[in-house]
Formats: C-alpha cells, sequence, structure tokens
C-alpha cells in the first residue's frame, strides 16, 4: 500500500499544483451560473465481464458515451451483493482524475460514486468486485444524481444513463484494488496543516481554500467531493482531526452557484443579496459542482469566485485602534478597518443611531477589581444597525492585552438595548413622550440592570434598530449578586426591533434576556453559558424561532428560565409568548460544583404561560418544571401550551416534583427517546445540532404569520440532515466554538 500511495502522491500533485494566478476580471465578465438545459449527456456501465465464474474477479468503470465535455458525475452504482463482493478502486496515474466512493452500503449492493476529471471524463478508473455467484451482469445499474461540465465557469447539465452495459475488456482488474478511504486520499495528497479555530477570521482566506493553506489545490477538491457523497459530514469533520484543521469549510467550500449579477458586491460582502453558495430554496448545500470549480480553478480554467479573497479576511490584519468613551450623541458609523475598545459605559443617545458596519470588531475594556468593566448600552431614544452578513460576521468580545490571563466569562458587560414598549409590575407610570418614538407617556418605566438607564413605555411597535450576525463573545459583568449584565439585554425593547442570528458565548449571566416589551427574536445560538440561556420576565410577548443552546458543564444553569413577574404572578400584560423549533443541549454527566437541581431544560414559573412547539431537550439533569399555580391556570390573559416536545438522556423528566393542577407533564407533551437524535450535539469544537434525518417525531407547523418559517415542521432548531449530509445548518460559518469557557 505504501508504493500505490506513493505513485498517488506524485501523479496528482504533479497535475494539479499550486494555485493558479486570480483573474481580477473574472468578476464582471462570468454570467451567472444556471443549469444548462441544451447540452445532454449519456452515460453507461462499462463491464470487464459479463460472465466470470465464481472466484474471479471483474471491473466496471462510469463511461462517458456522449461528447459532452464532462468534468463531474455523481451517482449511486447499484448491483446484487449475493453475486458481487465490492473489492475496491484501481488508482491510474494518468489524467488526476479523482474518484470518491462511499461503500458504507455495499453489502446491500450500493455504492455512492462521485468522480472529478478535469480533462473531460471518458471512462472512470476501474472498480473491481469478486464474482460470488452467477447472473450479476442483470442486476447492474446506475442512477446519475448529478452531472456538471468543465470549462468556464462549470454547468450542471441533464443525464440519461444507457440500459444495461458495456463491455470493455480492457478494464483493470488489479490486485492493487484497494478501499481507498478519505484518510488514506489525505495521507496521498496533503500535509498536515495548523490547526485553526472554528469560524475564526483567517486573513487572506480564499473561497475554494477548503484547507486554509494558502493554495487551490486537489486536496481541497477532495473534501468538498468527500461531503457531498456522505463520505464526511460536513460540520464534524473540521474539528482539528485532519488536515481541514478548524477552518470552517462551509465558506470556504460553499462557491456554486456562483450567482454572479455583474454588481459590484458578488462574493458576499454587505449588500450580496445573493451570495455564491446560496440554492434557489436558500440553503447551503457542499456539493459535486463546489469541488468540480474548485479542482477547475486549480489545473488553470479560472473560475467565477474560486480563488478569490473573502470577503471580511484582509490580506494584512486590522491593527488600527480607536478608544470609544461616554455618550454617542450624533449619527455614528464604526467600520471593519478599526477595532474599536469601550472604555466604561458607551451610551448611544438622543436621538444617535450607531452604525455598525459587517466584519467590524468591538472589545470592551476588563474590570479593575471591583470597579466593573465596559459596556454598549442603546438608550431608548437611540438605535443601533449592526448589520453582519454570514461571511462578515460583527464580532464583539473583550481586550486581551499583552501578558494577560485568556479571556473569561463577564470579562465585559454585553449589549443592553433599551426600548419604550410595555412592561408589568416593574417601575412607576411615568414613562415620558421621545419625539419619533413614542406619542404617549405615562406607562411603566423602570430602571436597567447597571446603570444603563430608564426602560419602558406605551409604544410596543417600539423599533429600536437591527442586530443581525452578531458573535458577543464572554459578556456579563457583575456588579452584584441583585445588579448583573447579561449578554444581550432586551428591556421593553418594541416589536419592530430586529433580532436574529446571534451569538452569546461564555456569558457570566444570562445569555439572551428579556424585561417585559414585544422584541421578536431568530436564530439564536447560546453556548457555554454560567446562568440560563433564554429568560424572561415582565410581561414578555414577542416571537421566537430557532434557538440552539449548548450548556457549559461547569457552570450553566436552566436552558429556559420564563416569568411573568417577580412579586404579583398575574400582572399585566401576561408574558404569553410563542416560540417554535428549539435544541437544548446539557452535559449532565460533566457537572462539577453546581446543585444537579439547578440544571432543567425549562423552568416555567410565576404566572409565565408560553406556546412552546417543535422542542428538543436532552442530557439536562431535570427535563421540564412547572411551577405556581398562576401558571397553568387557564383565563382570558392566556393559556400555558406546551406541545411537539422531544426528550433524550435527562437524568429525570420532572425531578419528581408535583405541578401544580392543570399543568402538562412532560409525558403529555412529548416523546420520549433512547437515544439522542442529534448528529455530534456534545462536540464543543464544531457540535453538529442537526437531526438524523431519520427521525421519525412529527413537529407541528408554526403560524403562517409573516414571522414564522412555516416549513420548519421538525422538532428542535435545525433543519434535519439530508441522507448525505452536505446540507450546511443556518448557524455554520459565522459562529465559533469552544473547548472550555476561556479556551477557544
Amino acid at each position: 500500500m505504501q508504493s500505490y500511495t506513493r505513485t498517488i502522491r506524485y501523479a496528482l500533485l504533479a497535475s494539479v499544483g499550486v494555485l493558479a494566478a486570480c483573474d481580477t476580471n473574472d468578476l464582471q465578465t462570468s454570467p451567472s451560473v444556471p443549469v444548462n438545459t441544451s447540452l445532454t449527456s449519456e452515460l453507461a456501465v462499462e463491464l470487464s465481464n459479463p460472465s466470470a465464474t465464481t472466484g474471479e474477479r471483474i471491473a466496471m468503470a462510469i463511461a462517458n458515451i456522449s461528447s459532452a465535455p464532462i468534468g463531474a458525475v455523481q451517482g449511486r452504482l447499484r448491483f446484487n451483493p449475493s453475486q458481487l463482493s465490492f473489492r475496491g478502486q484501481v488508482r491510474t496515474a494518468n489524467s488526476g482524475e479523482l474518484m470518491i466512493i462511499n461503500d458504507a452500503d455495499a453489502s446491500s449492493g450500493t455504492l455512492r460514486v462521485a468522480i472529478l476529471d478535469p480533462s473531460n471524463l471518458k471512462h472512470s478508473s476501474s472498480l473491481v468486485f469478486d464474482v460470488i455467484g452467477q447472473g450479476y451482469a442483470s442486476s447492474i445499474s446506475f442512477e446519475a444524481e448529478e452531472v456538471a461540465t468543465n470549462g468556464s465557469p462549470v454547468k450542471k447539465i441533464d443525464a440519461t444513463v444507457a440500459r444495461g452495459f458495456v463491455v470493455n475488456s480492457a478494464l483493470q482488474v488489479s490486485s492493487e484494488a484497494d478501499r481507498m478511504s478519505i484518510g488514506d486520499w489525505y495521507d496521498a495528497l496533503a500535509s498536515e496543516q495548523a490547526a485553526r479555530e472554528p469560524g475564526m477570521i483567517i486573513n487572506g482566506l480564499r473561497f475554494g481554500d477548503t484547507d486554509g493553506n494558502g493554495a487551490i489545490q486537489l486536496l481541497d477538491a477532495l473534501y468538498v467531493v468527500n461531503v457531498s457523497v456522505g463520505g464526511n459530514e460536513m460540520i464534524i469533520g473540521t474539528d482539528g482531526t485532519g488536515p481541514q484543521g478548524r477552518v470552517d469549510a462551509v465558506v470556504a467550500g460553499n462557491v456554486t452557484p456562483f450567482n454572479i449579477d455583474g454588481g459590484a458586491n458578488d462574493l458576499g460582502e454587505a449588500g450580496d443579496p445573493n451570495p455564491p453558495g446560496r440554492e434557489t430554496n436558500g440553503q447551503r448545500n457542499l456539493e459535486l459542482t463546489d469541488a468540480l470549480a474548485i479542482i477547475n480553478e486549480s489545473v488553470g480554467t479560472l473560475q467565477p469566485v474560486v480563488g478569490e479573497i473573502i470577503p471580511g479576511r484582509p490580506v494584512t490584519p486590522v491593527t488600527t485602534r480607536t478608544i470609544v468613551t461616554g455618550n454617542i450623541t450624533t449619527n455614528t458609523t464604526w467600520s471593519p478597518s478599526t477595532i474599536y475598545e469601550l472604555s466604561g459605559i458607551v451610551r448611544v443617545t438622543g436621538g444617535a443611531t450607531l452604525t455598525i458596519q459587517a466584519g467590524t470588531r468591538v472589545e470592551g475594556q476588563r474590570p479593575v477589581g471591583a470597579t466593573g468593566g465596559s459596556y454598549l448600552a442603546i438608550a431608548r431614544d437611540g438605535v443601533i444597525n449592526a448589520q453582519g452578513t454570514p461571511l462578515q460576521p460583527i464580532i464583539m468580545t473583550c481586550t486581551l492585552n499583552t501578558g494577560e490571563t485568556p479571556r473569561f466569562k463577564g470579562c465585559w458587560g454585553g449589549i443592553s438595548l433599551l426600548g419604550n414598549a410595555s412592561v408589568n409590575e416593574t417601575g412607576t407610570l411615568t414613562s415620558p413622550i421621545i419625539a419619533g418614538r413614542t406619542t404617549a407617556g405615562g406607562c411603566r418605566e423602570a430602571s436597567a440592570e447597571g446603570t444603563a438607564g430608564l426602560y419602558g413605555g406605551c409604544n410596543d411597535n417600539d423599533n429600536s434598530g437591527t442586530m443581525r450576525y452578531l458573535r458577543l463573545e464572554y459578556p456579563g459583568f457583575r456588579f452584584n449578586a441583585e445588579n448583573e449584565l447579561n449578554g444581550l439585554a432586551l428591556y421593553g425593547v418594541g416589536r419592530l426591533t430586529t433580532v436574529e442570528f446571534v451569538q452569546v458565548h461564555a456569558g457570566l449571566d444570562d445569555a439572551v434576556e428579556m424585561f417585559g416589551g414585544t422584541v421578536n427574536l431568530k436564530n439564536l445560538y447560546l453556548t457555554a453559558t454560567s446562568d440560563d440561556a433564554f429568560d424572561f420576565t415582565f410581561g414578555w410577548n414577542g416571537k421566537t424561532q430557532f434557538i440552539v443552546a449548548q450548556h457549559d458543564g461547569l457552570d450553566s444553569d436552566n436552558g429556559f428560565e420564563n416569568d411573568n413577574a417577580t412579586t404579583n404572578f398575574n400582572s399585566l400584560p401576561r408574558a404569553t409568548p410563542t416560540v417554535f423549533n428549539v435544541s437544548l443541549v446539557g452535559q449532565r454527566n460533566n457537572r462539577v460544583g453546581v446543585s444537579e437541581s439547578q440544571n432543567r431544560g425549562a423552568l416555567i414559573r410565576r404566572g409565565a404561560r408560553p406556546t412552546y412547539r417543535n422542542v428538543h431537550i436532552e442530557g439536562m439533569t431535570i427535563a421540564l418544571t412547572i411551577a405556581n399555580v398562576e401558571t397553568c391556570a387557564t383565563d382570558a390573559t392566556g393559556t400555558l401550551s406546551l406541545t411537539n416536545w422531544t426528550f433524550a438522556l435527562n437524568q429525570s423528566l420532572d425531578g419528581g416534583v408535583a405541578y401544580p393542577a392543570g399543568c402538562p407533564t412532560p409525558a403529555s407533551i412529548g416523546t420520549v427517546l433512547a437515544a439522542s437524535p442529534l448528529l455530534s450535539p456534545l462536540n464543543l469544537i464544531v457540535p453538529d445540532f442537526r437531526p438524523s434525518s431519520t427521525l421519525a417525531v412529527t413537529g407541528a407547523t408554526p403560524p403562517n404569520d409573516g414571522f414564522f418559517d412555516v416549513t420548519a415542521t421538525y422538532v428542535g432548531g435545525v433543519a434535519p440532515a439530508l441522507s448525505t449530509k452536505n446540507n450546511a445548518p443556518w448557524y455554520s460559518g459565522w459562529t465559533r466554538g469552544w473547548q472550555n469557557a476561556t479556551t477557544p
């Protein structure tokens, strides 16, 4: 095997070379990449001998019997496993062809095949079988799933497959046929790359460079094609164990459809309405066409997108730093060309709007002793416009000065967003009229934690701005036991505010907490929080869809903590929010130093009556706790409604505590599963929260009200994996992983 591997290494690397020079004009001159319906290919199965006897070997290949310039073929080769036993593939050192075989179902008579050939495919290398029964020829067939042409740019084309087979006695029936694993290909083609932090911004990273080594090579295409046939799960395959290191290959490898429209922003920059890699249905899939575009670029056939610098990955790192202090009272823009360092409380007020552009980095100064740290507060007369992108998230963390210890939970205070919407119980009926924000006064207002200011008012349709594709790391400074900042605190925020695609990582207090208001939220990714992941009180009445929370085994508390009020549990407006599609994952077996009774999936109490649908809870000490008769009563102000839940690997569903009369029980709201339905939920570096595509639990259909995604009729916060597992979940590419709460 060593000599065979060595032959592959030299033959393929010689044919590929390193990154070809980038054509700076290709984005302006290349069209978009639709399916080419005017060109049709015809494929056939070649067979070396249709009548070999038992104990002999035969070979098969996939042949292009048309004139179409085919560069890639993917499909299923089927045979009778009682007549043929797959032995392996023969790789001939002639053209740089790459053929990946997924033989997981070989014992059932199916091989998943993907072939790349930048010199145009005529017939593939040989697949060798041992004959173990007669009549095998009649069972052979090939089902083409995807076919694409070479050229610039690559295009998908329709394909037909000839019935039966074509005899080709020249096919190699070699004793060196071997089941080449993806590890074998890596050993043959690559040197080990330095480990990377998942989601990190790698300066100068290019589309197509899935291993981050600075070159577009066959190895990059190899990674993608292996994902496309299901041989490597796209998410856990970037966990640092192979040449990909911890590069997020969802970003670098997902290049087609190119989606080139000739505009100034065609690479996924802010303002690009249709970034590379996004399918017409909005999904991001790593496919054979991605690999074909990469391998074509590697041999000098320049492609759109491939080889271009990914937006937000400048060749020269940003070093310019500006210290920000005090109040921002005029419209202000922060750009990615500068790092903004917060000193103390930075407050946006006086009608000002703070715009934070995509890719900008903000760092809060660390606390000194007990004097408090820095944080960003948006007053109820201020606005924030922080719009990152999947390629250029806005990253907010704390400073890490030379000689200091690593970042830690609570090393800065996060974001406090204050609005003019209604709250219950707290404060006094003294809210003011604010020009342009609220025309009425005299509603409840209260002081936010810390010294952020007053919040609350009479306008449930208030708009405090937009936060999108935002990472908040290590937030939540604690002043004392009763006064502490959350990662993202939403105080009386109105429903016209946009909050979506937000990660809060390693917060000292809650990750996200709503204090009243009507704000709606989508796509929350909450990791390693010391206290609760998703908390609300004081009558929050909003909507939320798509939450993923991964607890820290050291000190995380509840997944949900839901209160209507703190004293009068029947205070109005009552908290009756609607939440769909949630995955809460705990690490029950890793809990240390914290009362086990605090490690709950959901704690619903104090008169809150939310509606929760399509919720999955696993790995918690207690899955669900419901308390207080006011929570379970039904009246004109609302009803607690929990349905379409699943539970897995929790120590107890309810902790053995009797619920108040009228409360639903875990057994009445969902299904207990014997094992986790998620692919890799406990991986901290690059977790995979996609349910298996075989999960047979029915979800509820979300309301068709313009906010909810009505197609998310599954349980959990992430869409199920396709059979090939090549569909990227919504959190991939812009979030970060972790080893522990203070180590990336």
